[in-house]
């Protein structure tokens, strides 16, 4: 009965290292199509607006006023 539970632990641990592995290997491909996909596009001279676009802009100029701070009571 022990040899069962070690043996069934084993086995499951096996299944889910090849699962993860798979699912690696199937980002690196989703990836890798993507990549040949953009450098497709930018052979035939169609730029890919989407890659040109900045990731974080400057924040737009706030116009400044006096404010005058109160006094507690």
């Amino acid at each position: 009965m022990m040899e069962a539970m070690v043996y069934s632990g084993e086995f499951i641990d096996f299944i889910v290292a090849t699962a993860g592995l798979w699912v690696l290997f199937g980002a690196a491909l989703c990836g890798l199509l993507l990549f040949g996909y953009v450098a497709d596009e930018e052979a035939k001279g169609r730029r890919l607006m989407w890659l040109e676009e900045p990731i974080a802009t400057e924040p737009t100029p706030v116009r400044l006023e006096k404010v005058e701070l109160r006094k507690a009571a």
